[in-house]
């Protein structure tokens, strides 16, 4: 049997001047387009769903109803370590855990 389990997250890219925009439609600053949920172990292993958990919801998300639960997600040229894993960003295939190299 293997339990699901979930995180909401915000996906934010760091641009080439270092500021974190959100990574859909960047123009709109509408954090709301660049959520996403993570489920394991249908996008990522739960190991990664429990990092993020682990991590704090942003002070700036805390009086949005919609953003309350929210983590963030920080990927800089597709890539975001979160508790010594590796998560990825691909357009087509969205989030996903790449393999650990030794």
């Amino acid at each position: 049997m293997t339990d699901e389990l979930s995180v909401r997250v915000v996906l934010l890219r760091r641009d080439a001047s270092g500021a974190t925009v959100p990574l859909y439609r960047a123009e709109s600053g509408d954090l709301r387009e660049s959520a996403t949920t993570l489920v394991a172990p249908v996008n990522v292993p739960h190991a990664v769903v429990r990092a993020v958990l682990g991590t704090a919801v942003p002070a700036e998300f805390a009086d949005d109803p919609w953003l309350d639960r929210h983590r963030v997600l920080v990927f800089a040229g597709g890539r975001c370590r979160i508790g010594g894993h590796e998560l990825r960003y691909h357009e087509k295939f969205g989030v996903y855990a790449s393999e650990e190299e030794s």
